[in-house]
Formats: structure tokens, sequence, C-alpha cells
């Protein structure tokens, strides 16, 4: 007798363009209006999120901010209230967190989560989706698009499908999943790029059933060891395990640009945002790292990693994003274009925890001060702290 019982239940919300969506509910004069945050037309820059209804018109994240304003002049055009955006993510990840222990954020919105064994809590998969989906838009004001499938690659594909405010179930019994992906773009493939689907192309190969006819020998000739993986994903296997950060051995943060970018500038402010999540997230569990990883993916899908192993641990966002930028100016005089970028910690040392009000002279004011914003975040919101630069900013 065949066992049908769901032995993974693995849930990705995505939410839906998050940045605009914030923007358009604490301004109700800006709903049902094309709303593009970024930096503003008439400046060097690009887009960082753009409403469904600007997205009608052609606009999309990562685009040149001039581009996106020949596209859609009409459009309303603001900077982002970064501080905000993750206030609300904090938010978002709490209430996750009141349905399962076992969550991974791998974005400020985007997690992970392990719904394995809460169907008498929660009812069953679908309905679990609902009412997390519904808590979402009662308490947070938002709205978010939910896959749910036995594996994390397979949940994230999707959550893609039916947005906005979806929920996609993919089918659990293998022999269903492989024909449920097989009439899905090759471009759906977690980490298939422009590169990748242009070769697949030009071999007669546009679908992932066609992808699927290609024997694993062919698909390591074409691509060396990423075809294995190909070979793996395009029938729907992924084993990796959800990674919580106090038991993961490193914590990083990564960042896919929906198109190929060629800004340096974007690319370091990207560095800088990620560094604060991971030095966050790394006071949280109590760590610090001795070894500063900066992760990238050229366009031509080529996935590099460059690291430096310091004499003492770090746990500062200044000090991460400083390493990592570091590293990447090393190598900007190669790179042209990125598709990926991210920066994480690892070499935990699990001892370094100072106490906020400690006397110890030897921990930098800078210490002192991004633990006090911790603190006092904590308690009364992100909101109630900013940078002085920050404030320059808004003005």
């Amino acid at each position: 007798m065949v066992d049908n019982r769901i032995n993974r239940l693995i849930f990705h919300v995505d939410m839906d363009a998050f940045f605009t969506s914030i923007e358009q509910r604490d301004n109700t004069a800006l709903q049902g209006k094309p709303v593009i945050v970024g930096s503003l037309p008439g400046n060097r820059g690009v887009v960082s999120a753009a409403s469904y209804e600007a997205r009608v018109f052609g606009v999309h994240s990562a685009m040149p901010i001039n581009l996106a304003y020949k596209r859609c002049p009409q459009g309303i055009y603001l900077r982002p209230r970064m501080a905000v955006y993750v206030e609300e993510s904090k938010k978002i990840m709490a209430l996750l967190h009141s349905f399962t222990p076992t969550i991974e954020q791998i974005s400020v919105d985007e997690a992970f989560m392990d719904m394995s064994g809460t169907e008498k809590l929660w009812g069953p998969p679908k309905k679990a989706a609902q009412r997390i989906s519904e808590a979402i838009q009662k308490e947070i004001g938002l709205t978010a698009s939910i896959g749910v499938a036995n594996n994390k690659y397979c949940a994230k594909l999707a959550s893609d499908l039916d947005k906005p405010q979806g929920i996609t179930i993919v089918p659990f019994e293998e022999g269903k999943l492989i024909a449920w992906l097989g009439p899905l773009a090759v471009s759906r493939i977690w980490g298939v790029g422009k590169i990748t689907e242009k070769a697949l192309s030009k071999k007669g190969i546009q679908k992932i059933g066609e992808l699927q006819e290609v024997p694993n020998q062919t698909l390591e000739r074409w691509f060396g060891k990423q075809g294995r993986i190909l070979y793996n994903l395009c029938r729907g296997r992924d084993e990796r395990p959800m990674e919580e950060e106090s038991k993961a051995k490193s914590i990083s943060r990564e960042h896919t640009f929906s198109q190929d970018c060629f800004d340096p500038e974007l690319w370091r402010q990207t560095l800088l945002s990620l560094s604060r999540e991971v030095a966050m997230r790394a006071r949280k569990a109590c760590c610090s790292g001795r070894t500063v990883v900066l992760t990238y993916r050229k366009p031509n899908f080529a996935r590099h990693s460059r690291r430096i192993t310091l004499d003492e641990p770090v746990q500062l966002a200044r000090d991460i994003f400083s390493y990592a930028r570091m590293l990447l100016e090393k190598e900007s005089a190669h790179l042209k274009g990125l598709r990926l970028i991210g920066v994480g910690i690892t070499s935990f040392d699990r001892t370094f925890q100072q106490d906020l009000f400690s006397q110890n002279d030897s921990i930098d004011g800078w210490d002192h001060s991004e633990r006090a914003m911790d603190a006092i975040a904590s308690r009364f919101g992100k909101t109630a702290i900013v940078r002085a630069g920050e404030l320059k900013k808004k003005r």
C-alpha cells in the first residue's frame, strides 16, 4: 500500500510588491496608482520596486530610473524608506513564527516555513496557507503569495505563479510533480538566468518538460557540475534542510537582481543593506564571525565567493560591510555586471557577547551604538531611532 502522507511540508511566503505596497497602505492616495520606489528621475540609479500598476507599463526592479520614467512618466516616484520596510519585515516574521517555530528568512520580504506536523493545529496545507494569508492581511495590512511543497525549491517556485495573494499547492507525489513542472518555462527553475536560458533554447529546450527528457550525462557535458543540479531541479528534487540561524554554521543574505545589474553603486548599496541584516541576526543569535564572505553571480551564471579571515570576530554592520566592500573592490576590475550579490559571516565565535552597559574600554563605541539601537528598536520599533545620515536623506 502506498503511503500518501506528507512527510515534509514547506511553505514559501513572498510578500507582494513589498516596498510599494507599504507606501500605498500608508498613503491611501497612492492606491491604484503606479508607484515606483528607488532613485528619482533625472538622477543616476535604478528602480528598487514597482507596484503592479507600474508593472503594466513595463517598469520593474533594477531598471534604470530614467528608462522607467520614459515608460511611465505619470508614475509616482518615491525614495525608499528602508527603516520602515525593515520594521514591517520584523512584524511579518514574528507573525510567521506564531504558526511554526521553524522559519528561514531569506530576504526582507520572504521566508520559508517548515509546517511539517502542524496539520492538527492549522488544518491541511491549503487551509493553513489561507490562515497565514488572512493573518498577514488583517494584522499587517499587506498581502502575500504562498507556495506549498515538500521542499524549498518547489515552494519558492510555486509562490511566484499566482501573484498577488495567490496560494499554489505543488503535487507531493513524484510522478504528478514531474508532470506539473513540465509545461513551465525553464526560466522558472531557481538559478536559471538569461545565459543558461539562451543556451538551452539553442538546443531546442524551452519548457521544463523538454529538459526532463535530457539525460544527466548530457546535462553535465553541457554545463559541468551545474548540469547535475538542473537534472534534479527539473524533476522537483531539493533535499536542502531548513536553516535556522541558531543552528546554522553561517549567517548570510543574498539578493538576486531581477535583471543583470551594471551599476556598481547599486552593488554597494545592496551590500550595505545585506550587511545590516546579517549583523542584526548575528547579534540575535549571540554570535560573531571571524570570516567575512562575499558571494556574487555573474550574468553568465558563474557563481564566485571571496572571503577574508580576521584576527578578531566581527558582528557590526559597519565592519561586515567594510570587509565585504573591500573584497568587492578587489573583484570590480573584471566585473561588468552582476546577477546576484551576497554577504555572510562564518567561523562563529558564540562566546562573543558583551553586555550593553559594560564598562570594558576595549569595546568599540559602534558596538555600543548598534546594540543600543537594537534594544530601542526591539522595544519601540525600528523607526523610533535612525542614524543622522538617514535624517539628512529624508529632508
